[in-house]
């Protein structure tokens, strides 16, 4: 469902019909009452052109979206909210965005009673509780879907001493929450399609997302828990600018010592300062953000340009302050499945999305690591568990300690929910909390950055048990010294690359493997102990690492049709079916891949590889050379940090 967008000139014509009498409970001290009705239906229309000046949520404009709800309450003055209610939180609900369907009927009262009518949007199930007008009201922190854009907007209208007729009564709507637009002014020389293109992650922090609203008169008050929001919308250029990214959230002052607006492109963390932001209800406010990189990664900006709702005072904001905390949802992960923090040119820790297997805890996790300077590697036997992800209500901030010889861990609960922000110390700790010793440090996605000759490659990586893995295949023409490797169609015809038309794979024979440096810097070529020490964590599954689509290998003498096995990757290691080469030719893809392997001593090849069939649920080992022949295939190189 899309938010409100303005206030409907569109009418909701719906009659409320009640049978019987209808028994209604009075606050505490004060007795049940049965009141009379009369023949007379109540019929509403819900009428939203009285603001036209203000902008709804609803993408329409014009109507409610099907499946929308309302709930609606009606007292007998001098009767509030806090007494007896005649209709107590009757949920009403559209099906085709201009009629609204009540769940039960009601009628008027019987004689010359008169009615104050109190309604609101998104509709609560559990309403009012007895003897108070009081609703808690929320905004929702993951915005990104037009659903919870929606479900965070809330609507509220009164209308008061309605007389007993057949005419519809009119319910005028207003906003009761603020809303943040938010524009990104690039570079001059940044690429705008590319931007477009690749949507960089925005999140906004320190927004309270809960709070009180008081139907009797629709004020808001009571705000808390500050969360990190995701905004709705998609970047799009317009003037040399992005636009697109917005957000509703309850009436309140925003400032930089408590809200900012974090920025991910291109594996990097930006941050801008919140300015002085002071909005009331039906208020919005554009703030626009000059993509000006600096040396801490602050970006600077203005704010003040108000559009479509209520005008807002807002104040300028210099962006100078330094900025040390990380919010762990500004983290994607979508360049890499790891984050380096870095303190004064220094990487001192790590954040690694990876998947946790043990007879105690099975999960996603994101788990902060210090680095030790010494060695320029992560301290496995010190994690920081950040966040459980497919654990419901998990307690996270847990300590996990990565065994010494074994590919196993062990996990001291933590004493909070997901950690949803913290700091690093300048030795890349773990501070839960703002101190003294908070380094103000910048987040870059680790990537393998592969450079040869003229020749640059990024590779993702991924953390699986304690190995780290590239995320992709190998796909370099030349050797680490910057030799070219020689492009091949035929195999037995000396070392080189053979590179499917139309694809961005890259086979190697092994004549290729033995003459020279494929893996890059720092990073090797798998032993089969290496294949076999990743096995063994996932349990022989290897449906873990598979991922796409897969299709079973099957011969024409074979009787019955093989099913494929799964492919969940939930470790993210992302193997895929990119199939061999033989023959002169690329074949079986979709149903196959092989992967070289080197022995012990990292300087031969060993008599059988690595080998992935759509069918299986495990690996095999298939021979290096050719059947038949006494020259070696063509595989697939996925290389493993030294």
């Amino acid at each position: 469902m899309n938010t409100i967008k303005n206030l409907f000139s569109a009418i909701l014509t719906s009659c409320l019909m009640w049978y019987g009498l209808l028994a209604v409970t009075a606050c505490t001290e004060q007795a049940e009452t049965t009141i009379a009705q009369s023949n007379i239906p109540i019929c509403f229309s819900v009428n939203m052109s009285a603001l036209t000046e203000h902008i709804m949520t609803k993408t329409t404009a014009t109507a409610f979206e099907p499946q929308d709800q309302i709930g609606l309450f009606a007292t007998l003055p001098p009767a509030t909210l806090n007494d007896q209610r005649y209709i107590d939180n009757l949920l009403l609900t559209t099906t085709d965005g201009k009629n609204f369907t009540p769940k039960e009927i009601v009628y008027y009262p019987e004689g010359n009673a008169s009615l104050d009518f109190t309604a609101y949007h998104p509709y609560q199930s559990d309403g009012l509780s007895t003897g108070s007008s009081i609703l808690p009201v929320f905004i929702q922190t993951d915005q990104s879907t037009s659903e919870n854009f929606s479900k965070s907007d809330f609507l509220w209208t009164q209308k008061k001493g309605i007389s007993s007729s057949p005419e519809a009564v009119q319910l005028t709507f207003v906003h009761k929450f603020s809303k943040l637009k938010i524009t990104l002014v690039p570079e001059e020389e940044e690429d705008l399609s590319e931007l477009v293109e690749n949507q960089p992650r925005i999140i906004v922090t320190g927004i309270k997302t809960e709070a009180n609203c008081n139907l009797e008169d629709g004020t808001i008050s009571d705000l808390q828990t500050p969360s990190d929001i995701i905004p709705y919308g998609i970047w799009t250029e317009k003037e040399n600018k992005l636009v697109g990214k917005e957000l509703i959230f309850i009436p309140q002052t925003l400032h930089s010592q408590e809200q900012s607006i974090i920025i991910e492109w291109k594996g990097r963390i930006y941050t801008y300062l919140m300015p002085s932001v002071e909005l009331q209800a039906a208020e919005q406010c554009e703030i626009t953000i000059e993509f000006q990189k600096e040396e801490n990664e602050q970006l600077t900006g203005i704010a003040g340009s108000i559009t479509d709702w209520t005008d807002a005072e807002v104040g300028g904001n210099s962006n100078e302050q330094n900025h040390s905390v990380i919010h762990t949802s500004s983290l994607s992960f979508a360049s890499s499945n790891i984050y380096q923090i870095y303190y004064q040119g220094r990487a001192i820790a790590e954040i690694c999305k990876e998947y946790l297997i043990s007879d105690s805890l099975t999960s996603r996790a994101i788990v902060h690591y210090p680095i030790v300077s010494q060695t320029g590697k992560a301290d496995l036997k010190n994690g920081t568990v950040l966040c459980l992800l497919d654990v419901k209500n998990a307690i996270c901030g847990g300590k996990l300690c990565w065994e010494t010889d074994e590919n196993g861990f062990t996990y001291q609960k933590g004493d909070q929910q997901a950690v949803s922000k913290f700091y690093v110390g300048e030795d890349g700790s773990f501070l839960a909390n703002e101190s003294l010793n908070a380094a103000n440090v910048n987040i870059i996605s680790y990537l393998l950055r592969d450079i040869r000759g003229k020749d640059v490659i990024e590779y993702p990586v991924v953390k699986v048990g304690k190995q780290y893995w590239m995320q992709e295949d190998l796909r370099t023409i030349y050797y680490q010294d910057g030799t070219a490797l020689t492009s091949k169609t035929n195999l037995g015809e000396g070392a080189g690359y053979f590179h499917p038309t139309d694809t961005d794979i890259y086979f190697y024979n092994g004549d290729a493997v033995l003459a020279g440096e494929l893996a890059p810097k720092g990073w090797k070529i798998p032993t089969l102990a290496d294949w076999e020490t990743l096995n063994d964590y996932i349990g022989g599954d290897v449906s873990m690492i598979k991922a796409g689509d897969w299709a079973p290998v099957s011969s024409k003498e074979e009787e019955e049709e093989k099913d494929a096995a799964p492919a969940t990757n939930q470790t993210e290691l992302s193997i895929r079916a990119l199939g061999t080469w033989g023959n002169g030719k690329h074949s079986n893809e979709g149903q196959v891949n092989s992967y070289w392997c080197m022995d012990e001593t990292n300087t031969s090849i060993p008599e059988n590889i690595i080998l992935f069939r759509g069918e299986l649920n495990e690996y095999t080992l298939s021979g290096s050379i050719m059947s038949g022949f006494d020259y070696y295939k063509a595989l697939s190189i996925r290389c493993v940090k030294e």
